[in-house]
């Protein structure tokens, strides 16, 4: 213990120094910690700035570029597959997957036209399990309980359905398969200010990314006359849709072959997501699912006549449809392996005159 004690008193002087310069140190790291942690709090707070180029239109798919920090959720919709409980395939996950993206089920209403009886339909998943109220049209189907009414609606008659079952004009989900002229009904509900905040359209799943056609509009007053017989002749093809879509202000966020699922741009933009490209929908694959396609004659849908013509409420459905170019369509169809009609593939060419 003496050597210790003697040990101690002879460094004394020298550890007293050595003790300040440990204070100093302690201080200056415990200073450079403070000022690091403030800092990096201020940048966290700050909100990233959407990365839009200059003179450019928003919806413009270069205009559109991501910034990190900012949300991908419906960039990833198209992860979501095979969740399935009342829909037609696996629409049921990707609708709720949507909405989960787009700020949640917001005023729950909904509206869905071409539903048959009700039991497989788009919207049923949102009434049944999460207390949604609408309606449900069909030409061939009532229910009072759903409710299910049973209308014949064509692009003339279309808006005034709405009207006169209440719809609200900035409605949760609209979701439209007439079988037939869906990209003229669609834009005559969307050029009469609805603007729901997800719009599902049923699209022809023969024509793949390749081909924007539709079919001829019915001829007024001649309604009843023309539909689906259940051959390639139907509907138009997706990027059709995402054609006239885009002119109305919505983007795809979803498609599986029968559907595709389009959000507003505008809310989609508030809620700082990253805006998924327009090339990732509908895919390449030219599925030969429907027979009778060689020969028919198309209405061309491109994107100038979309932005000029279908905004513009002074032409009605007929005339728009005469405003399109006109083509004739022959295919060709190729058999994967093994050969069974799962695994056809059907390529269009155009028509070209002798």
């Amino acid at each position: 213990k003496g050597v210790q004690i003697g040990s101690w008193q002879r460094c004394r002087g020298a550890c007293s120094v050595i003790n300040k310069m440990n204070r100093s140190k302690i201080f200056f790291v415990g200073f450079f910690l403070t000022f690091a942690t403030i800092y990096n709090i201020k940048l966290l707070l700050q909100k990233p700035e959407r990365d839009v180029v200059p003179n450019q239109s928003p919806a413009s798919d270069s205009s559109l570029t991501s910034k990190r920090g900012l949300n991908d959720c419906l960039s990833r919709v198209g992860n979501v597959r095979d969740i399935k409980l009342y829909s037609q395939n696996d629409e049921d996950g990707a609708l709720l997957q949507t909405l989960r993206c787009m700020g949640g089920h917001g005023t729950k209403e909904y509206f869905e036209f071409g539903s048959q009886s009700g039991s497989e339909v788009n919207s049923r998943i949102l009434r049944d399990l999460y207390g949604w109220h609408g309606h449900l049209l069909d030409g061939s189907f009532e229910n009072p309980d759903i409710p299910l009414h049973k209308e014949f609606f064509t692009p003339s008659n279309i808006v005034s359905l709405l009207e006169k079952y209440e719809v609200s004009k900035n409605l949760d989900v609209l979701s439209i398969d007439c079988d037939y002229d869906d990209l003229y009904t669609t834009r005559e509900i969307l050029l009469a200010g609805y603007k729901p905040r997800v719009l599902i359209n049923e699209y022809n799943a023969n024509f793949a990314s390749e081909w924007s056609v539709s079919v001829f509009a019915k001829p007024v007053g001649k309604e009843e006359e023309v539909g689906w017989t259940g051959d390639c002749y139907f509907g138009a093809s997706a990027m059709a849709f995402i054609a006239l879509s885009k002119a109305f202000g919505y983007i795809p966020v979803f498609s599986n072959g029968v559907n595709l699922i389009f959000v507003r741009l505008d809310q989609a933009l508030e809620l700082e997501m990253i805006i998924p490209s327009v090339d990732n929908f509908p895919g390449p694959y030219a599925w030969a699912i429907h027979r009778n396609c060689y020969g028919r004659r198309w209405k061309l849908i491109d994107s100038d006549t979309m932005q000029t013509k279908a905004t513009d409420p002074k032409i009605s459905h007929w005339e728009f449809n005469e405003l399109l170019p006109n083509l004739t369509l022959t295919t060709k169809e190729y058999q994967g392996s093994p050969p069974d009609r799962a695994n056809a593939w059907r390529i269009f060419q155009e028509e070209k005159d002798a």
